[in-house]
């Protein structure tokens, strides 16, 4: 009886260090994934991401016009759809987040945010984005163009939101 309960015991301790052997090479392989994305965005740039969806109305011209005035140059994202509708919600979402997997490929630093469409959209868009990177948010002000109204998550950086805003007003 003694024997077989011996037996047991061995067997579950080598399964137990095999499940410990395991789970120290997930970590690590997640841990050296994790810094590999960490130096991606040390040299990353920062990327402008458009989004329009308004009928026959697109944006990236003013978007391309406001970081030119502002001598800033940066690659950008676009999404440009013909308005947005409850059935069309969920293939909108996963273009944001296709759109979101290819600026993390790119190894951006941080998102500048231009977007014409529904409020009620913009709340979808900022759950997609939220706790990511830092994500920058510019409203259209139909008299001076755009500006920069802050950061998506405001807890990350909020003196260097504040410090940004300064910046591009001392320009303008």
């Amino acid at each position: 009886m003694w024997e077989i309960i011996t037996r047991i015991a061995d067997l579950v301790g080598i399964l137990t260090f095999i499940i410990f052997i395991a789970t120290l090479l997930l970590f690590r392989y997640r841990t050296a994934r994790y810094r590999k994305n960490l130096e991606k965005r040390k040299g990353g740039k920062p990327v402008a991401l458009v989004i329009s969806l308004k009928k026959d109305e697109n944006i990236k011209r003013l978007a391309e016009q406001f970081l030119k005035e502002n001598k800033t140059e940066m690659p950008i994202e676009e999404i440009d759809e013909e308005g947005v509708s409850l059935e069309l919600l969920p293939q909108l979402r996963k273009k944001i987040i296709e759109t979101k997997r290819k600026i993390n490929d790119i190894g951006a630093k941080e998102v500048h945010l231009f977007y014409q469409g529904p409020v009620a959209f913009a709340f979808f868009i900022a759950d997609t984005l939220n706790n990511w990177i830092p994500v920058y948010i510019y409203h259209l002000n139909k008299e001076k163009g755009y500006e920069c109204w802050g950061l998506l998550t405001e807890t990350l950086e909020r003196q260097a939101t504040e410090n940004f805003i300064k910046e591009i007003t001392k320009s303008g």
